[in-house]
């Protein structure tokens, strides 16, 4: 169960960067702004997203997938 629930948020955390930007016409048309200010959403999301893997990689090989798994899942839980 928990190996299904790994690919899923393995092709979760792929996909959601795939489709955040097919959104960002629909975001544009929302907010009735540009796309070129609507893209600095995806970048706000990506830049984190992007510097924090060094981080999570290093811990998660010294301490465990799934300890860090476990932990991310639970800090955003509560």
């Amino acid at each position: 169960m928990f190996l299904v629930l790994l690919r899923f948020a393995g092709f979760t955390s792929a996909a959601d960067n795939w489709l955040n930007s097919l959104l960002l016409p629909d975001i544009s048309l929302d907010f009735a702004i540009p796309i070129s200010q609507a893209s600095i959403i995806l970048t706000a999301y990506l830049i984190p997203y992007g510097v924090l893997q060094p981080f999570y990689g290093f811990y998660s090989d010294r301490y465990g997938r799934k300890k860090i798994l476990l932990l991310l899942f639970r800090s955003r839980i509560d």
